[in-house]
This record gives C-alpha cells, sequence and structure tokens, in this order.
C-alpha cells in the first residue's frame, strides 16, 4: 500500500508540475495573440498571396516559393514590430534590414546545391545584374527579378501588419495590393483568368474593413462605459462575412466586356513618349511577360508570342537600313518553333555572350552558290533597342552581344540563331553592320531539295500539337491535293497561295474565343486577321504534311527612299520559314497584305476552283503589288470527310511521318559548304571580363560577410526581445521592469526569490546575490512597484512620467548588474577576481 500511495503521489505531482507549463502556454498565447488576431493575420497573408498568384499566373517570371515564404515572414515580423515599442522610422529600418538577409535566404534556398552554392550564386548573380544595369547592359535574371518582386512583397507585409494592428488603418492596407492586382489583370491579355485572385482579394479586403469597424465601435463603447456584450464580435464578423460574399458575387454577375476593349485608351497611355522611355529602361533588367504581337518597342522581342486580339502600330521610324535593293528583305529579330493553344516559344537550348566583336555565327553546309553574303548596315530610329535586326540568315555581327541559339552539332561550331541582343543597349542613331547569308536558291532547285531533312530538323520541327484541330488538318490535305502538288516547295506554295487568297487581312480583329485554337478560328469561323495568324496556319499546315517550318518574326523591308529602307511600326510582321535540304531556311509570305516573293523562275500560280469568298470584309492595308486572283472556295470537307475523334489520332500521328509515296526529285548540285567564317570568336556564358573578374569574388565575399552579421545581429535582437518584450504588452513602466527583474534572476541566475515572500523580502535576497551596485536600482524598482501595485500609485501625468523615466533607468543599471552575476560565472580563475567590487 505504501508504494501505491508513493506511486499515485508522485503521478499526482507530476500532474501539479505539467498544469504550469500548459497554463504557460496557454497565457503567452494569450498575450501574443489578443482575440481575433490571429485570424487577421491569416487574412492579411491570404490578402497578399493574390497580388502575387496572379503574377505567376500572368506569367511574369517570378518564383512564388520565394515570394510566398518572404511574404509570410514579412506579415509575422511587421506584427511583432507593431507590438513593440519603437518607433514607425527605427520600425522601418529594422523591417528593411532583416527583409534583405530574408529575402537572399530565400533565394538561396530555392537555388539547387545547397545554401553554401546558393548564396554564393544569389550574391553572384546580383552584382552582375548590378554592374549591367549601371552599364548600360542587357541583364534580365530572373532569380534578381524574383528577389525584387520578394522585396516588394516584403514592405507590402510589414504595412500590412504596422497599419492593422499599430494604427488600425485598413485603407493603407488594403489599396497597395490592390493596386497591383488591378493593373496586371488590366495589362494581362492572356488566355488566364485572372478574375478569380480580384474577387478573392475583394472578400478578403471587405473582412478588414468589417473588422477594422468592430474595433472602433468597441473602443467607442469602452470609453462611453458602454458593456460589451461577449458574443457581438462573433455575430458582427459573420454577418459581415455573408454580406462581403453577396456584395462580391453581386458586382460580377455581369459579365467583363472583351479585355481589348478596355485596353484601347490604355494602349494609348502606354505609347506615350515618358512611358516608352521608361519602359526602355524596364525590358532591359527584367524579362517581361509573354509578348502578345507587335505592340512595344521590341517588336517580337518576348520569349513567346501569342496569337491575340487587335493591334495597333504607329508611323514612327523604328531603323534605317542602307542593304542591296535588288532583293526582296526581311528584318528578323527572332524566331519561334513550338506552337501550343494559341502560343508560340522559341527552341533555344543555349546562352552566350561574345567578349569580343564581331559576333560570327556558325553555318551548316549549303549547296554551292545557294547562298550570298549581303551586308547591311543599320541606324537605329528607336529611343533605344535591346534587339538587334538584320536579315536571315545572320552570319556576323559587329558588337558585342547576347545571344539565344540552338547549337546543330556535338562540337558547337553551327548553330541556329533564335535572337540576338547586344551587350548594351542600342540608342538612338547607334550604327551597326551585319552580314547575313541569304538565300539564291530557285524554285527549280528548291522542288529538287528532297526530303533527306538532318536528324536535328527531325527532332524540332515537325511537331504539330493536339490543340490543332483535325479540320485544319484536313483542309491542309485538301489544298495540296486540290494543287496537285508533290514536292515539299510545292506544298508550301499551295498553302501559301490558298492563304493569301481566302483569308482577308484586318488588324481589328477581336481576341479568339477561349478553349478554341486560335488557328481554327481563323481559317473556320473568323475568317480574318494579321501576319501572325496567316504564319501560324501554314506552319502547323505545312508540318501536318511532314513539312518542317517555323515562324519568322521582325519588321519587313519597309520603304526604299532612293539610298536605304526605312522601317516603320507599321512594317512589324511575321512570315514562314521553311527548311529544305542544303539550302537552309527560306522564306515564305502568305499575308494577303504583303507583297509576294518571287524567286525568277516561279510557274503561273494554279487555279483553284472559283466561288465567292466567305470573309467579306477587305484588307485594311492594301498590297504594294498586282493583286492575287479572285479568292477561291475553301475546300470543304464532305460531311463524311469529317474526322472522328480516331479519325483525328491517326491525321495526327501521321502528321508526323514522312510521306512514302511522294516522287522525291535529285538534287542536281553538290551540297558542299563554300562559306564558312573565317575564325569562331570565343563564347561565353559568364560575367564579362575586365575590372569585373577582378572585383566580384571581394564584393561577393564582402555580401556574404555583411548576410552573416546580418544573421548573427537578428539572432541576438530575437533574444534580447524575448527575454524584453515577450508577454509585457499593456504593463506600466514600473511593472514592467519589475517583471523583468524577475525574469532575468530565475532564468539567467537561477535564483529562487520565493513566490510566497513580500516584495521587500524578495528585494534582500537580490541584494544579496547581485554586486553592491544592485541595490539602489533593485530597490527603486521594488519601491515603485509596490506603490503602484499596493498603493494609490502616481496621481498626476507629471508623476507617471517621472515614474516611468525612474523605472526605465533603473532597470538599464540592474540589467547590467544581472548581466556582469551571468558572463563572470564563465571566466576562467574567477577566484582571483572579485566581481562584486
Amino acid at each position: 500500500m505504501a508504494k501505491t500511495r508513493s506511486t499515485v503521489g508522485a503521478g499526482r505531482r507530476r500532474s501539479r508540475r505539467r498544469v504550469p507549463i500548459q497554463r504557460r502556454l496557454r497565457s503567452f498565447w494569450d498575450k501574443m495573440f489578443s482575440r481575433g488576431e490571429l485570424t487577421v493575420l491569416i487574412i492579411a497573408i491570404g490578402l497578399l498571396l493574390m497580388p502575387a498568384l496572379s503574377l505567376e499566373a500572368s506569367g511574369w517570371p517570378v518564383r512564388i516559393g520565394v515570394v510566398g515564404s518572404v511574404l509570410v515572414l514579412s506579415v509575422m515580423f511587421g506584427f511583432l514590430l507593431a507590438r513593440s515599442q519603437y518607433n514607425e522610422f527605427l520600425a522601418l529600418m529594422m523591417s528593411g534590414i532583416y527583409g534583405a538577409c530574408f529575402v537572399m535566404l530565400a533565394a538561396a534556398f530555392s537555388e539547387p546545391g545547397g545554401v553554401v552554392t546558393g548564396v554564393y550564386s544569389v550574391f553572384e548573380r546580383t552584382v552582375v545584374w548590378i554592374y549591367d544595369a549601371t552599364s548600360g547592359g542587357i541583364n534580365q535574371d530572373e532569380l534578381v527579378f524574383t528577389m525584387i518582386v520578394a522585396t516588394l512583397f516584403w514592405f507590402l507585409g510589414y504595412n500590412v501588419s504596422w497599419h492593422i494592428f499599430r494604427f488600425d488603418q485598413v485603407f493603407r492596407v488594403i489599396l497597395p495590393p490592390g493596386l497591383i492586382i488591378i493593373v496586371n489583370t488590366v495589362y494581362y491579355t492572356g488566355e488566364n483568368d485572372l478574375r478569380p485572385y480580384l474577387i478573392v482579394y475583394l472578400f478578403l479586403s471587405l473582412l478588414l474593413v468589417v473588422r477594422s469597424y468592430i474595433e472602433t465601435r468597441e473602443w467607442e463603447w469602452y470609453q462611453a462605459g458602454i458593456r460589451v456584450p461577449r458574443k457581438v464580435r462573433r455575430q458582427f464578423n459573420t454577418a459581415g462575412a455573408s454580406l462581403a460574399l453577396v456584395a462580391v458575387a453581386a458586382s460580377w454577375t455581369p459579365q467583363l466586356p472583351e479585355i481589348q476593349q478596355r485596353l484601347d485608351a490604355f494602349q494609348q497611355f502606354m505609347q506615350s513618349d515618358p512611358l516608352l522611355q521608361a519602359s526602355e529602361v524596364w525590358n532591359r533588367l527584367f524579362s517581361t511577360i509573354d509578348a502578345y504581337g507587335p505592340v512595344t518597342a521590341d517588336y517580337y522581342g518576348g520569349d513567346s508570342l501569342e496569337l491575340s486580339g487587335a493591334i495597333q502600330l504607329g508611323d514612327g521610324t523604328v531603323m534605317e537600313i542602307a542593304a542591296p535593293p535588288d532583293r526582296r528583305y526581311y528584318w528578323r529579330s527572332r524566331v519561334f518553333d513550338t506552337y501550343e493553344n494559341g502560343n508560340w516559344r522559341s527552341l533555344a537550348l543555349d546562352r552566350v555572350r561574345t567578349s569580343v566583336a564581331p559576333f560570327e555565327v556558325g553555318q551548316e553546309s549549303y549547296a554551292i552558290q545557294s547562298r550570298q553574303p549581303v551586308t547591311q548596315q543599320v541606324t537605329m530610329g528607336l529611343n533605344a533597342s535591346r534587339l538587334v535586326y538584320l536579315a536571315p540568315q545572320p552570319a556576323s555581327v559587329d558588337l558585342t552581344v547576347i545571344s539565344d541559339l540552338r547549337f546543330l552539332d556535338a562540337e558547337r561550331e553551327a548553330a541556329n540563331i533564335h535572337v540576338i541582343r547586344p551587350a548594351r543597349v542600342l540608342q538612338r542613331g547607334d550604327t551597326y553592320t551585319a552580314t547575313s547569308l541569304m538565300s539564291n536558291a530557285t524554285a527549280n532547285e528548291l522542288r529538287a531539295a528532297g526530303e533527306n531533312y538532318p536528324q536535328w530538323v527531325r527532332d524540332t520541327q515537325f511537331y504539330v500539337p493536339p490543340s490543332v484541330t483535325g479540320r485544319t488538318l484536313v483542309l491542309a490535305r485538301e489544298i495540296v491535293e486540290q494543287a496537285g502538288a508533290v514536292t515539299p516547295y510545292d506544298k508550301a506554295k499551295a498553302i501559301e497561295r490558298w492563304l493569301r487568297a481566302n483569308m482577308a487581312y484586318n488588324e481589328s480583329i477581336p481576341a479568339p474565343p477561349i478553349g478554341q485554337d486560335p488557328i481554327d478560328w481563323f481559317l473556320f469561323d473568323y475568317r480574318e486577321g494579321y501576319c501572325n495568324y496567316y504564319a501560324s496556319a501554314m506552319i502547323m499546315m505545312l508540318r501536318s504534311q511532314g513539312i518542317p517550318a517555323r515562324m519568322g518574326a521582325g519588321f519587313a523591308e519597309g520603304e526604299w527612299n532612293g539610298s536605304q529602307y526605312v522601317v516603320r511600326e507599321r512594317d512589324a510582321h511575321t512570315w514562314v520559314e521553311v527548311y529544305f535540304p542544303g539550302y537552309g531556311w527560306i522564306e515564305f509570305e502568305p499575308t494577303a497584305a504583303q507583297q509576294a516573293i518571287n524567286r525568277g523562275d516561279e510557274t503561273d500560280e494554279p487555279v483553284l476552283p472559283t466561288a465567292t469568298p466567305a470573309a467579306t470584309n477587305t484588307p485594311t492595308e492594301t498590297p504594294t503589288v498586282t493583286p492575287t486572283p479572285t479568292p477561291s472556295i475553301t475546300p470543304t470537307p464532305d460531311p463524311s470527310d469529317v474526322p472522328t475523334q480516331e479519325d483525328e489520332e491517326q491525321t495526327t500521328e501521321e502528321s508526323f511521318a514522312f510521306s512514302t509515296a511522294t516522287a522525291t526529285l535529285t538534287p542536281t548540285v553538290t551540297a558542299t559548304p563554300v562559306i564558312v567564317p573565317s575564325q569562331q570568336p570565343p563564347l561565353i556564358n559568364e560575367p564579362p571580363s575586365g575590372l569585373l573578374d577582378f572585383v566580384l569574388p571581394a564584393v561577393i565575399t564582402i555580401m556574404v560577410g555583411l548576410l552573416v552579421i546580418g544573421l548573427i545581429v537578428a539572432i541576438a535582437f530575437f533574444v534580447w526581445w524575448w527575454w524584453e518584450w515577450r508577454g509585457m504588452r499593456g504593463l506600466s513602466p514600473a511593472v514592467r521592469a519589475y517583471a523583468r527583474l524577475e525574469r532575468y534572476l530565475i532564468g539567467l541566475l537561477r535564483m529562487n526569490i520565493g513566490g510566497e515572500n513580500t516584495t521587500f523580502e524578495r528585494r534582500e535576497l537580490i541584494v544579496q546575490n547581485l554586486p553592491r551596485n544592485a541595490e539602489r536600482p533593485v530597490t527603486a524598482i521594488t519601491n515603485m512597484y509596490t506603490e503602484e501595485r499596493y498603493g494609490r500609485g502616481p496621481e498626476t501625468d507629471g508623476d507617471v512620467d517621472r515614474h516611468a523615466k525612474t523605472a526605465d533607468k533603473a532597470w538599464v543599471r540592474a540589467r547590467e548588474n544581472i548581466l556582469s552575476k551571468y558572463f563572470w560565472r564563465f571566466v576562467p580563475f574567477r577566484r582571483y577576481f572579485n566581481p562584486e567590487d
């Protein structure tokens, strides 16, 4: 029995020891979060997540994991600062210092190779970006852009917590993120629907307004001495949330108009000179969202191109080009290879930077005399340009450049250039000289080129995505069959002629319907469009016939003024490039508003069955050559010929294979290379050489050291806050000083001051165990605490201020003695010293 009682007693004692821990945790939670504050923090985080998620959905190159983690940390850190005693300026400075550290750490964790490698990568790429930004270079590092966005959201998170929990200024909280999400929604014209993010943002904003209102009313009731019912807050919040939900749902009942209609006035504003100049700085430093047509100063410079709605092209001069006038020119900025659901992207796998000029391009083998070098001298007319424009196919440019390309062989000697950017932004009046290898091939030579395509062509240039409809593939087959085309060249010409004859040119078309492939909509429903639609349709139809094709983008040749070509904004253009073995990429022109290409030995266009065209609108731009023949009827498949799902799958599979039934003509020329660059330039994937190579390691070392110091300071600050301010909210200076005194004595010195003793008995114990210099401040703190706790306390405002200053000074001196006592424990041979003196 004795053993049983002992066991039961021990269990009770353990239970009694657990209860204080639970109470302390509950007490800490209650002191940290007042009623409803945790819910408000969650709402604030959700409010800021909406603009962050909308940026990611609209295609901005941000790492949402980095931005999201920084956002959550900023809200929590801002909450701690709002509960501290710091003034607004000091709190803002501390938030900036900690924000920089947290952003860099979050970015480093997102990099492969571990934290150490990630930290070095973050600093290296940041220094290179700063160097390029200050020296006029082009640097669109997505990691740096993510860090800048994360820094913005850090201050937004701090602003949210500070103005909710310190000042209760709710409109200062909801307006900044609201501006981001609204501007992004208006600017974005892609297929993703950003309205759900805006809806959730509005709902959460209304919840914060409701919370702010009930907080104000409760304070007024408290000042008036009115007792507030316990459940009134919950009932008010529930009713407010319901009304907010109804309000948001009611506001979204009408369908929003087409995005392009709302953007007309906005686009006019965006084309103003000050904003264009600002956009040039932005474009050279940040990789923007996908380009949706030639509506910016860097025409077709983005990594993608969207088949979207209307375009607006001005009459401003883009560039002037001196070149021999005996050829048909295109001034190419880049090429696009892969199509999916109305979006074109590039297949460039490598990015290289040249350290010296000129930049020379290794070429594949061409048939003898099939290409001729043509020199162009380009003078920029734009305020600034981050693109190099030149005739296809590029051979050399007398600039140091950054180029996206795809190497054609393992030796990395020959390459397909996808885009060339100058290492420094080209300003108005800048001139550069470029050389291009332009085709001399005749129609008969291209007919005889055959279909012996290189492996890299087979790997990349035949893909027909599932989004291309079956009737598009059937239409391509019927056009080719009715034209009697056998060779790839004749098939390409048949499709080119049909598009020129049957599709009306119109720059003011609406955006394609969501859920329908834009090519299908262009060919069968609207039957009007501009160059992007003509080229896209021809490329997909050619690929369905086993013919490799891609999109070239930039400008048409412009106007010849007797000495040079003047290229204007309205000349922005896309065209088709078809690959022929031994001859390379050859340009085709399917757009009705552009002059047809004549290769010298073209035969008369075959006469297709004539009929009234389905499209009724006339082109908005008149071709500069003899009009094409009367538009012919669209080859409409019979009902029995409309493909079923099995037929579409079979047709799609057939489009990837090469036809074995068509006749193949043997080339009459020998495929031997005749134009080879004299020397390959050094291609490097690293920052520019020179002073930066010497300074970069030192700067990174210094910045890493500053980061380590910042982390140490951050940890020290947290420890200091934990001991000084945890649980002290709402206490008077005298009571706070006494509470801190107990916390330091018990937590650091492990001193048992006796919970049953009076305040003066505790003072005696404390004074006996501390250096003698601690007697006066400990006594002062004890007296003020006793007077305030058990006496009448200070009565006038002057007494309150005097007690506050005395308590703070006394605590500082008492803390010095406590810390001195604590650290003397770690001093070796301390018995030979007298720390009491």
